[in-house]
């Protein structure tokens, strides 16, 4: 038998678990270390009824534990329902859409902690609606979210894959072992370390970037605690991502000076995730930009120069900004053997990301149709010739001097 949910609840659903992961132990971590659920919290869940029903179960059961009140549980889009929305996962009544998004809001209005469970990656379409539960929880005044992502290599769809297996242990690892004071160290060292100065974004493919840091930055470290989250305004500081490890922050504008090759695909997974236009027929013959006082002042291809010009003219807004900065630092998000998709897409130490266009969502003032991930597993980072990360290895926390 085919097991489709990797993480069945044993003897329910006449499915095989395809092996032990320590779920209790995980929701432990999730309600009590890094959301710190209070007595008599309203608590909202959102979970794939086909897909993970182990941990859907055992963070039902620390909740209860916890003294909390489970207040709704919002389902993801089973194929039968999915069939009925948009592949985005949207309502196809624009006027229904707006009208279940403002219900959410009340929902929410109603709640003091939102936990998202995994998705089920591999389905055709998307099991929730698109960036509906990024607005909401946006708005959400004085809530707090945590969000268990839990990816394996889309190159394998089979959740028994032996490489999947391994991603598993992975992330089991990353939540269960981390040491959640050091990252909180850390954190707070680089961001004293690279606070308004310039960093410079070096690959072996002719990146050459130079940006300056903002003042304020995301910490993904582990604590949202009520008293932790009651001091930020924008969704993404008040949702923790687990397994945590993103150090974010969008740069000065107008401080983007350079080159940025685009890192060629070389996985099953996209290394651009986002929205706007399709760019990986362009990256097989290398994709560039240019940036000039902040500014994408030309996109160049050794392919289809013609056709690269016709998706970028089509894209409005602030598409040719550099829109924020992201730092891997979880150590224990280790490569896979046999995988090269980026455990929790590059949340791992020593992995950076860059974000073209729309920062919206991180708290910043760029609006785009153009919204694109660039990843670099090897690349080295310096701020004002002192390093952060060389070739992809981060740099040790006794050793980073602000």
């Amino acid at each position: 038998m085919t097991v489709f949910d990797p993480f069945p609840l044993p003897g329910h659903q006449g499915l095989t678990p395809t092996h032990a992961i320590d779920w209790e132990a995980i929701a432990r971590t999730v309600v009590r270390r890094i959301l710190a659920v209070e007595r008599a919290e309203r608590v909202i869940i959102s979970a794939d009824p086909y897909y993970g029903g182990a941990p859907l179960e055992a963070v039902r059961c620390e909740i209860q534990r916890a003294g909390a009140l489970e207040l709704a549980t919002i389902l993801h889009w089973s194929p039968a329902v999915g069939g009925l929305r948009l592949p985005s996962g949207r309502h196809p009544d624009s006027e229904l859409d707006r009208a279940e998004t403002a219900a959410m809001k009340q929902l929410f209005s109603c709640a003091d902690v939102f936990i998202l469970l995994m998705n089920d990656r591999r389905r055709a379409y998307r099991t929730v609606a698109t960036s509906q539960s990024d607005e909401v929880v946006n708005e959400w005044k004085g809530g707090r979210a945590a969000h268990l992502h839990w990816f394996q290599d889309p190159r394998f769809p089979d959740p028994s894959h032996p490489v999947n297996l391994l991603h598993d242990r992975v992330n089991e690892k990353a939540i269960i072992d981390l040491d959640y004071d050091w990252m909180r160290r850390m954190m707070e060292r680089m961001a004293e370390m690279i606070r308004g100065r310039e960093l410079r974004l070096t690959d072996d493919a002719g990146t050459d970037l130079r940006f300056r840091a903002g003042v304020r930055f995301h910490t993904n470290y582990g604590d949202a605690s009520r008293e932790r989250m009651a001091r930020f305004t924008s969704g993404r500081d008040r949702e923790e991502e687990v397994p945590v490890g993103s150090f974010r922050f969008i740069p000065e504008p107008g401080s983007a000076q350079g080159r940025v090759v685009f890192p060629r695909r070389t996985d099953g997974e996209a290394m651009a995730l986002g929205r706007g236009f399709d760019v990986h027929p362009f990256t097989g013959a290398g994709l560039a930009f240019e940036f000039r006082d902040g500014r994408a002042v030309s996109v160049q291809t050794g392919g289809d120069q013609q056709a690269l010009d016709r998706a970028w003219a089509a894209e409005t807004g602030d598409k040719d900004v550099l829109g924020e900065v992201i730092i891997g630092c979880n150590p224990l998000l280790t490569p896979v053997p046999g995988s090269s998709f980026l455990p929790h897409y590059g949340f791992g130490a020593g992995v950076v990301r860059l974000i073209l266009g729309d920062n919206v969502l991180s708290g910043g003032q760029f609006q785009s149709t153009f919204h694109r991930w660039l990843t670099w597993s090897r690349a080295s980072l310096e701020v004002e010739g002192r390093p952060l990360i060389d070739q992809g290895q981060q740099i040790p926390l006794e050793d980073l001097q602000p």
